[in-house]
């Protein structure tokens, strides 16, 4: 998910409801500085980060973003799946489920 710009009160909401109903695995990039610090948008309205609201994994600094500062973001996220242990495993969705090991089903 890629949130650009402020997000207000009213939005947060939703945002977190989208963002719960994403497929695993769920990565976020917050672009640019409204999204990041709700920019210089101070007020009771909007809210300051959406890092209050979803968990981000790549920030894309400035106001607005560069398009190669967003190509990087990408590139950051791509090496930090790649760090991850069993990135790939969640990618494809072929993780250990929960209450399959207590059935007594093989697992796959």
């Amino acid at each position: 998910m890629v949130v650009a710009g402020r997000v207000s009160q009213k939005m947060a909401p939703v945002l977190r409801r989208l963002y719960d109903q994403m497929p695993e695995p769920k990565w976020v990039i917050s672009m640019g500085a409204c999204a990041t610090s709700g920019g210089v948008f101070n007020n009771y309205a909007v809210v300051q980060g959406v890092n209050q609201v979803v968990p981000v994994d790549v920030y894309v600094p400035g106001c607005p973003p560069r398009p190669e500062q967003l190509i990087y973001a990408i590139t950051l996220l791509q090496e930090k799946i790649q760090r991850e242990p069993r990135s790939l495993m969640k990618t494809l969705n072929l993780g250990r489920q929960r209450g399959r090991a207590s059935s007594g089903e093989a697992d796959y």
